[in-house]
């Protein structure tokens, strides 16, 4: 199966910060190649996204497969962001970007919008099911509330609820 001899054109790149120990910190690259796919590709050949890995350790080229350019780009990235900690504790040191240890590529922003829609989906619940509760009329609404609410919770907070008056019977 063909596959990218070299990093080629480089679409993007990063540099990290390598801190061990009694030891000054050093540099290390990463640098991502534009996604490729062979010169005459058949059905069902994938796309591959090179990157290329110096500073820690030997120089390396590394090549992620994907079914599309993105994926293939998005792989390379999450391949980086899960692989390059794990070998940088294996040199005795941590990596950083912008004096962050934990996300090196992605910088939490998935992990953020999450939370956030979470949260505001929690907040809205408890909001509508307060209305409810306090809403003058017969007292069966408090069930209603309750499953709708267990329901909430068991997602996570990830459950969309639908627009304002969902509690409403």
């Amino acid at each position: 199966m063909w596959r990218p001899p070299a990093l080629g054109i480089v679409i993007a790149e990063r540099t990290l910060k390598l801190e061990r120990p009694g030891r000054r910190a050093t540099a290390v690259r990463v640098k991502f190649g534009r996604p490729v796919r062979a010169p005459r590709p058949e059905r069902g050949d994938p796309w591959w996204c090179p990157v290329a890995i110096s500073g820690l350790g030997k120089r390396r080229l590394e090549k992620v497969a994907g079914e599309d350019s993105l994926q293939a780009l998005i792989l390379a990235m999450e391949l980086v962001g899960r692989t390059l900690p794990v070998e940088a504790d294996r040199a005795g040191g941590h990596l950083e970007f912008l004096g962050e240890r934990e996300s090196l590529v992605f910088a939490n922003t998935f992990t953020s919008a999450l939370l956030a829609r979470g949260l505001q989906n929690c907040i809205t619940g408890l909001v509508d099911a307060v209305d409810a509760l306090e809403k003058p009329g017969p007292k069966p609404v408090a069930r209603t509330v309750a499953r709708r609410l267990r329901a909430l919770i068991e997602s996570g907070g990830q459950r969309i609820l639908p627009e304002r008056s969902h509690f409403s019977l």
